[in-house]
């Protein structure tokens, strides 16, 4: 998971910096700092995310499938201890700015909480639907971030992923050898398929 704040969106940062924290009586940064995320989509067949993040024709990418009880069950067993108010997983809501402006006046003079965080993390402008996101967050205030803002943990991929999609650049007639030395590879037992959305038609 990743430190939100070095995301490049600067208007999901502007929303993180809605509300105020306070501890003692004085500023206190430590709560928006340690929030991070991960993101997936709900996008089953998308041309977009496959040309935004699998535009590389010389380079092999594969997409991975899960659910949202198992993502959340990854996290916990990999932090036993972790507070649950510390964590959540949320779909994106896709706003008018005028409507994320209201949210943000409605708010930005509120005691900063994880919960809050969360919520301003779930609302995204129009222009970012098709990516149809769901969050996986958590707030890491008590446990370092390595150099580059990156939270760590554990995941047991047998048990997370239920599926594994190849690119579909990939060479057709080569599919079935690739397909066999993905399986080698990451010794998965479950369903590996190759995307045929640039395919010509069998007809």
């Amino acid at each position: 998971m990743s430190k939100v704040e070095n995301w490049k969106d600067n208007f999901e940062n502007f929303l993180m910096k809605c509300g105020r924290e306070r501890s003692g009586g004085r500023h206190d940064d430590t709560v928006r700092q340690g929030i991070v995320a991960q993101c997936w989509t709900k996008e089953i067949y998308s041309e977009a995310m496959w040309g935004i993040y699998a535009n590389d024709r010389n380079t092999r990418f594969l997409r991975i499938r899960s659910t949202p009880r198992k993502l959340l069950e990854a996290l916990r067993c990999a932090k036993p201890n972790l507070e649950k108010e510390l964590c959540r997983i949320g779909k994106v809501e896709y706003k008018k700015t005028n409507e994320i402006r209201r949210w943000y006046y409605r708010h930005k003079s509120d005691e900063v909480n994880p919960r809050q965080l969360f919520e301003s993390l779930l609302r995204k402008r129009k222009a970012f639907s098709h990516e149809n996101e769901v969050r996986l967050m958590y707030c890491a205030k008590t446990i370092p971030l390595d150099q580059e803002g990156l939270f760590w943990y554990d995941v047991d991929p047998k048990s997370m992923i239920t599926q594994i999609m190849a690119d579909p650049n990939r060479n057709r007639e080569d599919w079935t050898d690739e397909k066999e030395k993905i399986q080698s590879k990451t010794k998965f037992c479950g369903e590996i398929k190759r995307s045929k959305i640039y395919d010509a038609p069998d007809w």
